[in-house]
């Protein structure tokens, strides 16, 4: 079905399928932000197009999984973006249901809606229509920091993981996002509307990039002065090409920007939580500016 509706069977609630999306949120919610940067830049981080296996290596040496293990087994992706993590989800030949609350669930779509053992929604995390303890595998990367309750949503997510499943879940870490010069500018950057803020940045960001990568070079104090000029770098991801690495800076620089919310977490915090749930096997591990928590329910 591209366009129609869907009809709870046992309430009369109705929900929109919008280009073959059941859509569970509405139109306009706090990710908008995040909905125009991905439909921009739906592309941009496919390993598919950038012709490097950087979401392919992020995913497995993040969470410890391998391709072998997840084929065949049911896995929930929370917060999908454009698809770069999709792509390299479906590929495995797990079974993936994935969502997101923003627009970008087209862009994921156009990408990765070949993909026979994909299944995409745009829904909430806090009201998901999907049975719980239903899944063997959760992932979420890129997401919880930027919803309106961070405990909440990391709590939440794992209503939906069998006892027993395996999960892998990042966030940003504190205090080492709250240090970054681009706190100082979020709070009258989150409230200009996304075109006219990805304008100023599309504008911007390829000025700035060449002094941030110049002082990113400086030996030993390099990252921490590139820290100073409020443009995103990915010198570490070996980017091949000038196109390429422009387009990484102005999509990660307006997504610094752009969201309602950045929560940042302790790792004293995450650890709390996963004592709450009683989760087992729990790593708790910095990767650069990220906490990136996995283990098993």
């Amino acid at each position: 079905m591209a366009d129609g509706e869907l009809t709870c069977e046992v309430c009369p609630a109705t929900y929109p399928v919008d280009k073959g999306i059941p859509r569970f949120v509405p139109e306009d919610n706090y990710a908008k932000g995040f909905g125009y940067q991905w439909n921009r830049h739906r592309l941009t981080q496919l390993d598919s197009h950038c012709g490097l296996p950087i979401s392919r290596d992020r995913v497995m040496s993040a969470s410890g999984w391998t391709a072998a293990e997840l084929r065949g087994k049911s896995l929930l992706e929370c917060g999908s973006g454009a698809g770069r993590f999709t792509e390299v989800l479906c590929e495995t030949g797990a079974v993936v249901t994935s969502f997101d609350i923003s627009s970008a669930v087209h862009a994921n779509a156009a990408s990765n809606g070949h993909f026979p053992n994909l299944l995409l929604l745009q829904a909430s995390i806090y009201d998901l229509p999907l049975p719980e303890e239903s899944f063997d595998y959760l992932f979420c990367f890129g997401v919880i920091q930027h919803t309106p309750d961070v405990e909440r949503t990391f709590k939440t997510l794992f209503r939906y993981l069998r006892p027993g499943g395996r999960f892998c879940v990042d966030v940003y870490a504190a205090p080492i996002s709250y240090l970054h010069p681009r706190q100082l500018l979020r709070p009258l950057t989150k409230r200009v509307p996304p075109a006219r803020l990805y304008a100023m940045v599309e504008k911007t960001a390829p000025k700035l990039l060449p002094l941030s990568l110049a002082l990113s070079s400086v030996p030993v104090a390099g990252p921490g002065l590139a820290r100073l000029v409020p443009v995103a770098i990915h010198r570490h991801l070996g980017l091949r090409d000038r196109q390429t690495v422009r387009d990484w800076s102005v999509l990660d620089t307006f997504d610094w920007f752009a969201p309602r919310y950045e929560r940042p977490q302790t790792r004293r915090r995450l650890e709390r939580w996963t004592r709450d749930l009683g989760l087992k096997q729990v790593s708790i591990h910095r990767n650069r500016g990220l906490y990136v928590v996995r283990g098993v329910k």
